[in-house]
Formats: C-alpha cells, sequence, structure tokens
C-alpha cells in the first residue's frame, strides 16, 4: 500500500554554487555518495532525492540521515539512519534524473501489509 509520494526539482547551478563551501557536502551527502557524486549534477540529483523521501515520509530528516546509493544496475538504492523509520514495514522507491540545467527525483513509500491467515 503506498502511503507516500514526494517530489523535487533543483538548479544544478544551485548546488555547484553550494558546493565551493566544504562544509555542504558533510551536512548533504554520506561518505558512500561522496565518493559516488563527482560532479554537481550527480550531487543535485541526490539532493532531490533526499528532499522527495522527506516529502513523501512526511517527518523531519537531516539529509544525511538519508543514503542514496546505486546498486550494480544503476537503481537508486534509499537507506535511512533515523531511529524513528520503520525500515521494516516501509520501502522507499525512487527515481532521480537530471540533464543540464537541472535534476528532479520521485519518491514512493510503499507500507507492507500484513497478511493474517484465514
Amino acid at each position: 500500500m503506498v502511503v507516500g509520494v514526494g517530489i523535487d526539482i533543483v538548479e544544478v547551478s544551485r548546488i555547484a554554487k553550494a558546493m565551493e563551501n566544504p562544509r555542504f557536502s558533510r551536512k548533504v551527502l554520506t561518505e558512500r555518495e561522496e565518493a559516488y557524486c563527482d560532479s554537481p549534477a550527480r550531487v543535485a540529483g541526490r539532493w532531490a532525492a533526499k528532499e522527495a523521501i522527506i516529502k513523501a515520509i512526511g517527518f523531519p530528516l537531516r539529509l544525511n540521515q538519508i543514503q542514496v546509493v546505486n546498486n550494480p544496475l544503476g537503481q537508486p538504492i534509499v537507506t535511512i539512519t533515523d531511529p524513528n523509520f520503520d525500515g521494516k514495514r516501509l520501502k522507499i522507491f525512487v527515481s532521480i534524473t537530471h540533464e543540464r540545467t537541472h535534476a528532479a527525483a520521485v519518491a514512493v513509500i510503499e507500507r507492507s501489509v500484513l497478511q493474517v491467515p484465514m
């Protein structure tokens, strides 16, 4: 059952300017994300994904409590480190896109429904 949807778009130039401050990446990205994000477009994609996830979840998270890394096929996989997030019952699906000037992401939160034996 879908329990939340979020979407976000960001200008890549805005993220590139923010990246001039070395503290920006530490506030926004996890270590694994920093290793992957070698361009402002990739950082902007992670920013948009995290903002979309926060909107879909419906409670406040710090951006560095959300990790978005790619699996071997390139699909974004999300990990939340906040103890209030029920990762056993909630699954997050996210899609990220970027082009020259903008990055966007959509997130869908799905709650597993317990099956009661009949």
